[in-house]
């Protein structure tokens, strides 16, 4: 009789802790989507002249617009345009942290402050101006440093994101 209730024990004890297992995964998915908001585009569209001060005589198409409310873009990109360009990623960007002795990072001014500007330009060598990578910024961006205009289709698939600080 022993051998029986120790075997129930056990069926039981383990049933609980698949439960709890099972439970808590299904808290931290529901945290998760809470937090995260999808952002999915397709488009295909004509480029402008870039707004970025100093960037006037370039082309720029925009897939995911400036944030200034503290969340971030990321996920994935694919695109296909009619002249070569370089991907463009925003982040913000404090000066003060860096002294003459290290440098700084490619920015711009950007609003009140400033932007750092990551800038990806594999895409540009291919006898095709194609490709697709990941991301994460507060903005992104299709680029042509030559002034050509452009035609570009691409598909973003990510999400908006809070930063964990």
């Amino acid at each position: 009789m022993n051998k029986i209730a120790l075997a129930f024990t056990s069926v039981a004890l383990i049933g609980a802790i698949a439960l709890i297992t099972q439970l808590s995964g299904s808290t931290v998915f529901a945290q998760q989507t809470e937090q995260s908001t999808p952002f999915v585009v397709q488009n295909t569209t004509k480029s402008m002249q870039d707004p970025l001060p100093g960037h006037e005589m370039h082309q720029i198409v925009i897939a995911a617009p400036p944030r200034d409310d503290g969340k971030i873009y990321s996920g994935i990109a694919s695109f296909t345009a009619s002249q070569p360009v370089e991907v463009v990623m925003l982040h913000p960007y404090q000066s003060g942290q860096n002294t003459t002795e290290t440098g700084e990072p490619l920015n711009a001014p950007f609003g009140d402050g400033k932007v750092a500007i990551s800038l990806m330009k594999q895409f540009t060598d291919a006898p095709v101006s194609s490709g697709s990578f990941v991301f994460a910024g507060n903005a992104l961006a299709f680029h042509n440093i030559e002034g050509k205009p452009f035609v570009i289709t691409y598909t973003v698939d990510g999400h908006i994101d809070s930063l964990t600080q």
